[in-house]
């Protein structure tokens, strides 16, 4: 089964994943994807630059994965 709900942000509140909660009952393995659907050109275009730039293996930065290990911060 699915099912596309469609809100504004301001009906996002504790109410609305109650309801939710109660749709979903005690079914498992449930997926829930969020979608928006605004379109940030900025963003887009920052992004295929990046690609570009990653493609031209322009400023790539490498490491080993010792180096990465002792990057990583522990939990």
């Amino acid at each position: 089964m699915e099912t596309i709900i469609k809100v504004n942000p301001s009906e996002l509140n504790m109410g609305f994943l109650d309801k939710i909660k109660t749709f979903i009952g005690n079914r498992n393995n449930i997926d829930v994807t969020i979608s928006l659907k605004e379109f940030d050109i900025g963003y887009a275009e920052a992004l295929d630059h990046s690609i570009e730039e990653a493609e031209n293996e322009q400023h790539l930065v490498t490491f080993s994965m010792e180096d990465f290990m002792a990057y990583t911060p522990v939990k």
